[in-house]
């Protein structure tokens, strides 16, 4: 089954998507930008490397354009794939999260709100700060696992990380309304509206 926008393996019946969360196209734009600054360079080598082998010239320049090809459209396909794959729901019921890790495997891993604690958002760069584009981490309440935890940032194997996320902060703020609201207020959870990212005054 693929995931879509209103369907998703594993969802349960009567279950709400209120938010479904995808990387921001940038972050899959400098993805791109990066397959082909290293293929531009490794094309740039090799022809440097047949100007001082005249005698193999034309076959250095035959690898660099044909490595050229290969890295520009395996690695194209590859990072078009991978954020494709990449993908999270938001229900009212749980955080369900679909994290490629090869190119043939895509692990899930869900979080009942129930399990979660705390909520914390930060931009990976001053850039991403500044177009509102971020990261969210939702902390479940199992204990950090001993080699399994990123010290920057306080993540567990246990916790999830949502990558490259528009309007990162609501998002974050959001995920907060709905733990409170599912814990402390569970008969108004069907009252939560679906999260829409655009600035406030706008999103209804």
């Amino acid at each position: 089954m693929q995931n879509t926008e209103s369907d998703f393996y594993g969802k349960q019946t009567d279950e709400n998507i209120l938010y479904v969360v995808r990387p921001h196209p940038l972050a899959t734009t400098f993805g791109l930008i990066k397959i082909y600054l290293v293929a531009v360079v490794i094309f740039l080598i090799l022809i440097i490397l047949g100007t001082q082998i005249e005698s193999l010239y034309r076959i250095f320049v035959a690898l660099a354009v044909i490595m050229f090809l290969l890295i520009v459209l395996i690695g194209t396909k590859i990072v078009l794939d991978w954020q494709k794959r990449s993908i999270s729901y938001i229900t009212d019921r749980r955080l369900v999260h679909f994290e490629p890790t090869t190119l043939f495997a895509t692990n899930s891993r869900t979080l009942t709100w129930d399990e979660v604690v705390k909520v914390k958002t930060f931009p990976p760069n001053v850039i991403w700060k500044q177009m509102a584009i971020g990261n969210v981490v939702v902390h479940a309440r199992t204990p950090v696992h001993p080699g399994g935890q990123d010290d920057s940032i306080g993540l567990s194997v246990d916790d999830v990380e949502l990558k490259d996320v528009f309007y990162y902060r609501d998002l974050g703020n959001y995920i907060d309304k709905i733990l409170f609201t599912y814990k402390q207020k569970p008969a108004e959870i069907d009252n939560i509206k679906p999260f829409v990212p655009k600035p406030r005054g706008e999103r209804y």
